[in-house]
């Protein structure tokens, strides 16, 4: 089999099962149905994925790719570097309600060495986004000169840190989240960016 058509039908899987997990749910979807949407046999889905957790796992590192993606052209089509932050954060919000079924917090919890080198990864690309956005705003003269990188990861953890103080509303099924929780999640979030870019800028 050609290494093309390989990775072609690797997509053509993790498209299946993106489909089959927003509709239904990752826990309540089967490899039987992935197979029987793609019409080919079971075994055809394990030549590619171990078992159903590897293969909801790839689906969340492509799906989390596409996302940072996404960010990283804001990043780069904003305006000023306050604006782009707060459209970061929207574009965050839209990512957990369109894909809230996937169980987008399960990946965190996986511990094997491929995924927490995958984690690891994303969170650098995430600090040098963030460094790019307040290197802008520096020098633009939107903020006073500081270390961008040092800046950047201050922020991330501050955002993270209003996460985690709520992990109450996501439950070990994403589906159930808290619309209410999180919701104030955002709100904070979008204050505390204000907040923070307030302390940023020239006075």
């Amino acid at each position: 089999m050609l290494a093309e058509t390989k990775d072609e039908m690797r997509e053509k899987i993790l498209d299946a099962a993106l489909k089959r997990f927003m509709h239904y749910g990752a826990g309540k979807t089967t490899m039987n149905e992935i197979a029987d949407d793609l019409h080919c046999s079971k075994a055809s889905l394990y030549y590619y994925f171990s078992d159903k957790k590897a293969l909801h796992n790839a689906v969340l590192v492509k799906t989390g790719i596409a996302f940072y993606e996404e960010q990283e052209a804001e990043a780069e089509n904003g305006s000023s570097a306050t604006d782009i932050l707060q459209n970061i954060i929207e574009i965050k919000k839209q990512f957990v309600e369109r894909f809230r079924r996937l169980e987008l917090f399960k990946i965190l919890t996986d511990k094997s060495e491929d995924i927490q080198k995958i984690i690891a990864e994303l969170a650098e690309r995430e600090y040098k986004m963030l460094t790019k956005i307040f290197e802008k705003g520096m020098a633009t003269g939107e903020f006073e000169k500081r270390d961008a990188r040092e800046i950047a990861e201050l922020y991330h953890h501050a955002m993270e840190g209003l996460r985690f103080t709520r992990m109450d509303c996501f439950t070990d099924r994403i589906q159930d989240i808290d619309e209410e929780q999180f919701g104030r999640i955002i709100a904070q979030q979008k204050l505390l960016t204000e907040i923070f870019m307030r302390g940023l800028r020239k006075h």
